[in-house]
């Protein structure tokens, strides 16, 4: 069982265009349980965690996985501790030790370690393993020649549920005392699954705090030790389910963890996380153009769930973002789905797959706005016609209103002093209901036909139709 999707995607620390490719391992490493923690050490050898649970009991064990023949081979249990289950192991370069969790039946995990050429596991001190706190899924990285380690715990002193916490490490290999890693990101709800990258200054975290696109989502953020900037959802890498455990083996590739609609199960879907490998390709925008590589993608709609953002008012403004209003939408696909069946290929093609596609159109804009270029981004807004003319057209002044606030704090600000200058000009055009399909029903008792059906999905939107160098 194969899955590949490209989405085309801009990184925020990159300026560069790139699209993904996301693939499920074959059934060799992924199972009926879950599988998780993929980390490929060399070209050939990689190892993750492979977990069941059997009469109420959680297990999990650490496999080795070698490629041959094009494909990763069926994994060998490795025996690491006398603990009731082992998962999450880490290689840290240039490193005499591999750390990994260890936990008993009743899932107490401690963080264990061990020296390559011993066959002997040894635990953390009690700085780092807490007495009566779990901890867990340990990651080592470097800032400034500042070795430091960062671990899952849910210990006293957090902001609730599962922290991320960081212990500095001295050069005799001491642990200091743990720090939170801060409000920036630990939240009430669970942050998990951190790692660090170090090409591009950016940790990737897990958390299934409110706002995400469903369960736990992939998050990034830039900084260090507890000083962060405002974590962003790494869509991309998103589904309605759970994703976590992304890391990279090298610049462009690397593997995460999700239960998503191509991961195997035997009785409950989404109930066990599969391993997914992706791979980013990088291609280089050229200086000339641009314009031209943006109208391959025009028009461009996207969607909006009925009378949002904002429901209920005659404003025709709103603070609200796009991104907002888009993920608050994908999340409703089960919804939509219980009038309409089988509309899940316009919740990953059309909303999921066009707002995907903007990151390409920004970078397009942002290189022609370098060479000091005139830009015109030419908006167009509709609604379905569930309400009176005004209305609507007040509705689609709000949804251009969201997504003209999406571009103004989009990476950092990054288009802000372009607009203030005139230079970079978002020409609305508010549409209303003027040609809605006829299939569209204005009847609000009508819920299939007003709100759920596929010509009312359709409706609701915004366009852009067309990007200009104005002289």
């Amino acid at each position: 069982m194969k899955f590949s999707v490209t989405i085309v995607l801009l990184l925020p620390f990159l300026m560069i265009a790139q699209s993904i490719k996301i693939e499920h391992l074959s059934d060799n490493v992924n199972g009926y349980g879950s599988e998780l923690n993929f980390v490929q050490i060399d070209a050939n050898t990689a190892h993750y965690t492979s977990s069941t649970l059997e009469e109420e009991l959680y297990q999990s064990a650490i496999f080795s996985s070698l490629f041959k023949d094009g494909d990763w081979q069926k994994g060998k249990y490795i025996n690491l501790a006398n603990s009731y289950s082992t998962a999450n192991i880490h290689f840290p370069k240039n490193e005499s030790f591999f750390y990994f969790s260890a936990c008993d039946e009743d899932e107490n995990c401690k963080i264990a370690f061990r020296n390559y050429e011993k066959q002997i596991t040894e635990y953390l001190n009690n700085n780092i393993n807490r007495v009566n706190s779990t901890n867990t899924q340990p990651h080592l990285t470097i800032h400034n020649k500042q070795k430091v380690m960062y671990f899952v715990s849910d210990r006293k002193g957090g902001y609730g549920g599962m922290d991320i916490w960081l212990s500095i490490i001295d050069k005799q290999g001491n642990f200091g005392v743990p720090i939170n890693a801060g409000k920036m990101i630990n939240t009430p709800a669970d942050e998990i699954t951190p790692f660090f990258s170090k090409e591009e200054s950016v940790l990737y975290f897990s958390s299934n705090k409110k706002g995400g696109l469903g369960g736990f989502d992939i998050f990034k953020t830039e900084g260090k030790f507890n000083l962060w900037e405002k974590p962003l959802n790494a869509v991309q890498f998103n589904s309605k389910q759970d994703e976590m455990y992304l890391n990279f083996y090298d610049e462009t590739k690397g593997y995460f963890a999700s239960n998503r609609k191509e991961a195997l199960y035997n009785n409950n879907e989404f109930c066990c996380n599969d391993i997914f490998s992706f791979e980013l390709e990088k291609q280089e925008i050229e200086e000339v153009d641009n314009i031209l590589l943006s109208a391959q993608y025009l028009p461009l709609k996207l969607y909006f769930h009925n009378d949002e953002p904002d429901c209920c008012t005659m404003n025709v403004s709103t603070e609200k973002t796009y991104k907002e209003a888009y993920i608050s939408y994908f999340k409703m696909e089960d919804e939509y789905n219980s009038y309409t069946p089988n509309l899940e290929s316009f919740f990953e093609d059309s909303l999921k797959g066009n707002f995907n596609k903007l990151p390409l159109i920004f970078s397009h804009i942002l290189a022609d706005l370098k060479q000091g270029k005139k830009i015109q981004l030419l908006i167009k807004g509709y609604a379905s016609p569930l309400h009176k003319k005004q209305y609507n057209s007040n509705l689609s002044k709000r949804r251009i209103k969201s997504f003209v606030n999406y571009i103004k704090l989009y990476q950092g600000r990054i288009f802000s002093s372009y607009i203030e200058d005139s230079l970079f000009q978002i020409i609305e055009l508010p549409f209303g209901e003027s040609k809605v399909a006829v299939k569209v029903s204005d009847n609000p008792n009508d819920r299939l036909k007003s709100i759920y059906s596929l010509a009312a999905v359709l409706e609701r939107r915004i366009e852009i139709i067309d990007i200009k160098l104005v002289d």
